[in-house]
C-alpha cells in the first residue's frame, strides 16, 4: 500500500532539504520530472524511490517543521492492545499507526504531519489520551501490510454505532456544561518533557478552534492564570491554573524556544513569533515576554494569515461602502482607517486591497507584525531595533514603482509627513492612526503639524470603527437595562423612547451563557466634500469639522450604533462599552 502526503507537506519538506543540501540542483530536477510523468506521486515521494533523499533524513525534517517527535519503528514493535483501541477501516484509510498503549496513553505513528489534527477525533474514538509521532514513509508502508494490522477485527466508529436514547437534561446539567465550555484536551504526562510540549500545542490549538484573539499568561506571588481575550473581551481559563501553578517555568521555555527567544534570558522584554500547523493551515501568533516581579509575563497575539472578510461582507451601510469604494479606486488620495487596538482596523484595511487587488496594480505594504498575507503585495515587517522604520520603508517604496501603498500605522511626524506626500504625489495610500472618531482624525493630523492645505488636499476618506458583540439570536429577551433614563442616556430623543425595544442575550449553551455570539462592527466614514475641505482649511474645531460632514450625509458611530440597539442586534450594556456617549 502506498503511503500518501498532501502535496503542501511534500513541497515543505523538498525545499527544507534543498535549503540544507540534501539534495541537488540534479536530483531536483529528476524527481520533478518523474513526478510530472506520475501525477498520484509526489516530487518528495521521487527522491525517495530514486534514493536521492534518505527516508529518515526527510522525516527529521518534517518532525523539524511541524514540531513532532521523530520515531522509528519495526513490525514486533506494533502492540496489537493499541491496534485494537481503533477500527482498521480508520487506520487504514488514515494511514495512523497504532504503536502502544500505556496508563490509557494511546502513541500513533504517521507519516503526514497533518494527520495530527485528528488527535481530537482519535482521542474520543479510543477513549485514550493521545500522543502522535512523525515515522518514516517506509516503516508507515510496513505498518499498513503488517499482520497485526491486517488481521484486526474492524469495529465500528463511533458514529456508526447505534444512538442510545437520551434523557432530557435538566437545567442544573445545562449550567455545568456552560461551566465547562473550555475543558483540557487530555490528561498530561509531565515526566518525560512531552507532557510540557503537548500542553503548549493544545494551548495554541484551543486559541485557535475557539477564535481567541490574544493569550495573556500571568505570574503571581502564589499562583498564575491565563486569560483570553474572545470577542474584545478578557475571559479567566481556570481549566490551565493548576499545571500552570506547578509548571509554569517549564512552559516559559517551551513557548520561547517555539518563538525564537532566548531561553536564558530573563531581564529582559523578547519578541517572537510562533507558527504552528492546524488543519493543514500555518498559523501565527505574535509573542512578546515581558519581565515582571513574580515571573515573565507572555501574551500572544493571534494572526490572521489569509482575510477571509470582504469588504462588501464588514457589514458597512450601504452609502458608506460605495464612499469606500470610490476611494479607493481613486489613483492618489490618503484613506485612514482609525480606532483602539483590536477595533479591526487591519480587517478593513485589507478588504480594501483584496477589493482592488489586481496584477495591474503594484501593491506594496509596510507592517509590525504581517497579520495578512495577500496574494500578489510586497510585504515587509517593519524592525526598529535595526532602524527599518515604517518612515525608513516609506521612502524606499517610493523608489519601488508603487500604484498602492499600505502602512501599518502612523506613529509620528516624519511618517505622516512622507505618507502625505506619497498621497499627492501619485499614490494611493492607506493606514491606521489611533484617535477616537473621524473628526478627531483630523484634528489630530493640525496638531501633528501637518499643514491644513495638505490634509484637505491629500485625505480622501476617514472610516472610524469599533466591534461590538453582538446579541446571541438564540436567546434574546427584553433588555431590562432599556428604561426611558437609559435610552436617553445614550442619546434616543423623547419622540424615539416609545418605539425603542431594547434586547438582550441571556444566556444558553449556544453562547456559551454569556448571551454574546459574534461581533458587529460599528463604522463612521467621512469622505471629503467642499465644506469639509474650506472647514479644513480654516483650521476649525471639531464641531465645525462635524457640520460640514454632515451635509453629505455622514452619520457618527453613536448614531450607527442605536439603530443597532433598535434592530435588537447589540444591547445597551454592550453599547456603553465600546462608544463614548455623546
Amino acid at each position: 500500500m502506498s503511503v500518501t502526503l498532501s502535496p503542501e507537506v511534500a513541497r515543505k519538506a523538498i525545499r527544507a532539504a534543498y535549503q540544507v543540501k540534501l539534495i541537488d540542483d540534479d536530483g531536483l530536477a529528476l524527481a520533478k520530472q518523474s513526478a510530472n510523468n506520475n501525477p498520484k506521486q509526489t516530487m518528495l515521494h521521487e527522491l525517495l524511490e530514486a534514493k536521492k533523499l534518505d527516508p529518515i533524513k526527510a522525516c527529521q525534517i518534517l518532525g523539524k517543521l511541524y514540531q513532532l517527535k521523530v520515531i522509528t519503528f519495526k513490525e514486533h514493535d506494533i502492540n496489537p492492545d493499541a491496534v485494537r483501541k481503533l477500527p482498521k477501516d480508520f487506520i487504514i484509510r488514515n494511514q495512523v499507526i497504532p504503536l502502544d498503549l500505556d496508563n490509557n496513553v494511546l502513541r500513533l505513528a504517521v507519516a503526514d504531519p497533518t494527520k495530527a489534527t485528528l488527535q481530537g477525533q482519535i482521542s474520543q474514538m479510543a477513549k485514550c489520551d493521545i500522543v502522535m509521532s512523525v515515522a518514516p514513509i517506509p516503516h508507515i508502508a510496513m505498518a499498513l501490510q503488517a499482520n497485526t494490522i491486517v488481521n484486526a477485527i474492524d469495529a465500528p466508529l463511533e458514529e456508526d454505532k447505534p444512538k442510545k436514547a437520551q434523557k432530557k437534561k435538566t437545567k442544573a446539567a445545562e449550567d455545568d456544561e456552560l461551566l465547562t465550555e473550555f475543558p483540557l484536551r487530555r490528561k498530561y504526562k509531565m515526566e518525560d518533557g512531552e507532557g510540557i510540549v503537548d500542553l503548549v500545542n493544545d494551548i495554541l490549538v484551543d486559541a485557535i478552534e475557539y477564535d481567541v484573539s490574544d493569550i495573556h499568561i500571568e505570574p503571581y506571588r502564589r499562583t498564575a492564570r491565563m486569560r483570553w481575550r474572545l470577542d474584545g473581551v478578557m475571559k479567566e481559563q481556570n481549566q490551565y491554573q493548576s499545571l500552570l501553578v506547578q509548571y509554569y517555568a517549564a512552559i516559559m521555555a517551551r513557548m520561547k524556544l517555539m518563538a525564537g527567544c532566548d531561553i536564558s534570558e530573563r531581564r529582559l522584554p523578547q519578541d517572537g513569533a510562533i507558527t504552528i500547523q492546524h488543519k493543514g493551515e500555518e498559523i501565527d501568533f505574535r509573542f512578546n515576554i515581558m519581565p515582571t516581579k513574580y515571573g515573565e509575563r507572555p501574551v500572544l497575539r493571534k494572526l490572521q494569515g489569509t482575510p477571509d472578510l470582504t469588504l462588501d461582507n464588514l457589514g458597512f451601510d450601504p452609502d458608506d461602502y460605495v464612499k469606500i469604494n470610490d476611494a479607493i479606486r481613486q489613483p492618489q488620495g490618503m484613506v485612514l482607517v482609525t480606532g483602539p487596538t483590536g477595533s479591526g482596523k487591519s480587517t478593513t484595511l485589507f478588504a480594501c486591497l483584496l477589493e482592488i487587488n489586481q496584477p495591474e496594480l503594484n501593491i506594496l505594504t509596510a507592517e509590525d507584525p504581517v497579520e495578512y498575507y495577500l496574494e500578489g503585495a510586497g510585504q515587509v515587517q517593519a524592525n526598529e531595533q535595526i532602524g527599518l522604520t515604517f518612515a525608513s520603508i516609506l521612502r524606499g517604496f517610493l523608489r519601488q514603482d508603487p500604484e498602492v501603498i499600505l502602512v501599518g500605522e502612523i506613529r509620528d511626524k516624519e511618517t505622516i509627513d512622507i505618507a502625505i506626500k506619497a498621497a499627492l504625489t501619485g499614490h494611493l495610500l492607506l493606514s491606521t492612526l489611533h484617535t477616537n472618531d473621524a473628526v478627531g482624525t483630523v484634528v489630530r493630523l493640525l496638531n501633528m503639524g501637518v499643514p491644513s492645505f495638505m490634509i484637505a488636499s491629500a485625505l480622501s476618506l476617514i472610516v472610524a470603527q469599533r466591534l461590538a458583540r453582538r446579541n446571541c439570536k438564540n436567546c434574546l429577551i427584553d433588555d431590562p437595562a432599556g428604561t426611558e433614563a437609559n435610552l436617553r442616556k445614550v442619546g434616543f430623543s423623547d419622540d424615539e423612547i416609545p418605539n425603542v425595544k431594547p434586547k438582550k442575550g441571556a444566556g444558553c449553551k449556544k453562547c456559551g451563557g454569556s448571551g454574546y455570539k459574534g461581533r458587529q462592527g460599528l463604522y463612521e466614514v467621512m469622505s471629503m466634500n467642499e465644506q469639509l475641505e474650506l472647514a479644513i482649511l480654516n483650521e476649525a474645531q471639531a464641531p465645525e469639522l462635524l457640520a460640514a460632514a454632515k451635509t453629505t450625509g455622514f452619520k457618527t458611530m453613536q448614531e450607527i450604533g442605536r439603530t443597532f440597539i433598535e434592530s435588537g442586534v447589540i444591547c445597551l450594556e454592550e453599547y456603553q462599552r465600546v462608544l463614548v456617549v455623546d
